[in-house]
């Protein structure tokens, strides 16, 4: 009896072990697989990602594409494709900027100038529209932004004071290391639980 008791503990705490673990590789990994979208055009190739994380205002966010047929890059689509981005309510008409040394459009600014601002991430769909190389062009590239707050840049320090480092995308995902830490931890203790109680096993050192 008593076996059988320990037996269904080891096998409680295993499944909690693995769903924990399992919830936060799912918590890292899915913002990079919403980040990158692809789409096909007649014989182009699109490729939209983010620009950075939306951590500090001074930062830019936007969207970056580029379009290719097959090795070769598409230049000037600046004058012939129009972006929309919709999310959190808003319609935001983006300015594609010339290709840049990169192979990338850059559409982080409102066609009136003002940084896009993804409002603290989350769902936001980029519409890109016009035509390539006489191609009519209709897409739509639904992403994900990082969901970390936009916050104030801090104030200059005090003459001769050391400012803090700051990390950029490392910040977000600092507190992946004692949560991983604990869901190993929760293991360690079950299984010692369970060794210590099972009759004629020898004694965790």
């Amino acid at each position: 009896m008593a076996g059988t008791r320990v037996r269904r503990a080891f096998r409680v705490g295993a499944r909690a072990t693995v769903a924990a673990a399992a919830a936060l590789w799912v918590a890292v990994l899915a913002p990079g697989v919403a980040a990158h979208v692809n789409r096909t055009v007649g014989p182009y190739t699109i490729l939209v990602i983010l620009v950075e994380e939306p951590t500090f205002q001074d930062n830019h966010a936007g969207f970056q594409f580029w379009v290719r047929k097959g090795d070769v890059p598409i230049a000037g689509l600046e004058r012939t494709v129009h972006a929309v981005a919709i999310g959190h309510d808003a319609h935001v008409e983006l300015t594609v900027s010339p290709l840049a040394a990169s192979g990338f459009y850059v559409l982080d600014r409102s066609t009136d100038g003002i940084p896009f601002d993804p409002r603290g991430g989350g769902a936001w769909t980029l519409f890109l529209t016009g035509s390539i190389e006489g191609t009519p062009l209709e897409a739509s590239f639904p992403v994900v932004f990082p969901s970390y707050p936009r916050v104030a840049v801090a104030d200059a320090p005090p003459a001769g004071a050391t400012a803090p480092a700051v990390g950029g995308s490392s910040t977000g995902l600092a507190w992946l290391i004692p949560a991983g830490a604990l869901v190993a931890l929760g293991g360690f203790v079950v299984l010692a639980i369970v060794r210590r109680r099972r009759p004629g096993a020898p004694e965790a050192t």
